[in-house]
């Protein structure tokens, strides 16, 4: 069934399946309260990640989530994401019990396999930018540092701009306005389309669709997830948010989607919305400290084939799983 059948050491790696997604939760929760740790000098139980997120990166390439099984029990798993012929992996990760015998190395390189085959020119990833370990790792994987990436949050507040040109897309409507994202997504990157995150969002009830319409295209879109329930996380995020470069306004365009996905927000009950994006160009920073936002973290965002730029200044994507 998989094209990933080969051994690392004892670790064999497989494509991942529905009867497997429990125990790659415990695996990465597991990995991420022992990073937690060691990062922060104390003991920290970290949060599995939502059921929801793991059945739609399945949904989305299952043969792109792969898991590392020894013994029959999954010591680690790393998934792949294909925007176009952008592939972008993560989130990686392995028990720390089986980390520094090459597990993660191979869940990696068979990442990496399948991005090709899936017809990416470009491939990367983000991780934490202030950890040597994993800098080393992708680094002597071949991959080199391309940009820093902010991770800024809002306490959100009743405000009077409720983002009002930005209308909420409908599942009814998604087949007709795939195509105009596509094309909004060549406009700023010509190998990015971000498609199937949209089809994703809706058909796997991750979140809403925000959209400004200019004639028969598009403006600009965001993405907004807001599938964690209650204690799992008091938080949405703007998964990525999309201007057309060459729109007569896009600042109004960007102000609109922000200011609804933050109205959206506090209607679903959150009290936080946070995003990431690249630091790239301050102008971008500057209008999100104009809207309230706080600097939280930052991510590298590393590549190892091709080249990536954006066009525009208003635009928010992030390579983070």
């Amino acid at each position: 069934m998989s094209l990933f059948v080969r051994k690392d050491r004892s670790a064999k790696l497989r494509a991942m399946t529905a009867d497997d997604v429990e125990e790659v939760r415990e695996v990465g929760q597991i990995a991420w309260s022992d990073l937690a740790m060691h990062d922060i000098g104390r003991k920290f139980r970290y949060p599995k990640r939502s059921e929801k997120i793991v059945d739609a990166y399945l949904w989305k390439d299952q043969e792109g989530c792969i898991v590392a099984e020894e013994d029959g029990k999954i010591v680690g798993s790393a998934f792949c994401h294909t925007w176009g012929r952008v592939g972008w992996i993560g989130p990686l990760e392995v028990l720390p019990s089986h980390q520094d015998h090459g597990i993660g190395k191979a869940l990696l390189k068979a990442c990496e396999g399948h991005l090709e085959l899936r017809g990416c020119s470009v491939i990367g990833l983000e991780t934490m930018a202030h950890l040597p370990k994993h800098l080393h790792f992708y680094m002597s994987s071949g991959y080199r540092p391309e940009a820093t990436t902010l991770i800024v949050e809002k306490i959100l507040r009743r405000e009077a701009d409720q983002g009002g040109m930005a209308e909420q897309l409908a599942l009814t409507s998604l087949d007709d306005v795939l195509p105009l994202v596509s094309r909004l997504s060549a406009k700023v990157n010509p190998q990015l389309d971000y498609s199937i995150e949209v089809e994703a969002a809706l058909r796997k009830d991750l979140g809403q669709i925000l959209i400004v319409r200019s004639g028969e295209g598009l403006e600009g879109l965001a993405i907004l997830h807001s599938y964690q329930r209650g204690d799992e996380g008091p938080y949405s995020s703007v998964k990525a948010l999309l201007v057309d470069p060459r729109a007569p306004d896009p600042l109004g365009t960007f102000s609109a989607l922000m200011a609804r996905s933050e109205h959206l927000s506090l209607e679903l009950g959150k009290s936080k919305l946070l995003t990431r994006f690249s630091a790239g160009d301050l102008n971008l920073y500057g209008r999100m400290l104009d809207r309230g936002y706080l600097l939280k973290g930052a991510n590298l965002r590393m590549i190892k084939r091709g080249e990536y730029s954006e066009r525009g200044c208003y635009s928010i994507t992030s390579w983070a799983g």
